[in-house]
């Protein structure tokens, strides 16, 4: 898929569930799970044990329903073999001209991490169009804020901590969607294989994204 239509998908859909440490004979479970709750983007990070496999089983099995994505990459290896597992989109912990530029060349969507104002010129310098604010719960909502002053024309995606009780805050901030992870992938959950808590758990979340998009909709009128 093109880069534009993942950042699109990822403006529409604000929510991406990282899936980080399960085994690779739950991934499918997994994915089924949150696309049962509404959940359309997912990512499998790169230290996970068979995240090729993994990416390469959600992208067969779930093709024209889930995007499917990698995370933690952090080098130009990384990039090839997500890519060539079936990843649409790659998601980095930092601001990795190496990975970037692969991106760019492959016309593949790429979130660097940043978490500091010169992190995040430095990828919009390097051709970044969207970029994850890491760790967002510990920079806050008002970092975001502030920082979009001099940087307007990128996008945000707030990661780590987001929980429920403050999506709408990130959203206020300008973030255009949010990453979670351990939030709704329950560790003893995915041990027990509970998925029906999995799913009823995404779909707060997708419940309270969409509730927050309204509030604030209904602020500005």
């Amino acid at each position: 898929m093109h880069a534009d239509k993942v950042y699109q998908a990822v403006r529409d859909e604000k929510i991406i569930v990282i899936v980080r440490g399960v085994k690779t004979s739950h991934i499918l479970d997994i994915a089924k799970a949150l696309y049962a709750a509404g959940i359309k983007l997912m990512e499998v990070t790169c230290n996970t044990e068979g995240f090729e496999e993994m990416i390469a089983a959600v992208s067969k099995e779930m093709a024209g329903n889930l995007l499917i994505g990698a995370g933690t990459v952090v080098n130009k290896d990384l990039c090839e073999k997500a890519l060539a597992a079936g990843a649409q989109y790659l998601v980095a912990p930092d601001v990795n001209p190496e990975v970037i530029e692969f991106c760019l060349k492959n016309d593949t969507a790429v979130l660097p991490g940043a978490a500091t104002p010169t992190e995040v010129l430095t990828a919009v310098r390097l051709g970044a169009k969207m970029i994850k604010i890491f760790p967002a719960s510990a920079l806050g909502p008002d970092f975001i804020l502030q920082i979009r002053g001099p940087v307007d024309d990128i996008d945000f995606v707030a990661v780590g901590g987001v929980r429920l009780n403050n999506i709408k805050d990130f959203l206020e901030a300008g973030c255009v969607g949010i990453g979670i992870g351990g939030a709704v992938l329950k560790k003893d959950a995915v041990e027990k294989s509970d998925w029906n808590s999995i799913r009823s758990i995404a779909t707060q979340y997708v419940k309270r994204t969409a509730e927050a998009l309204a509030e604030l909709k209904r602020q500005k009128m």
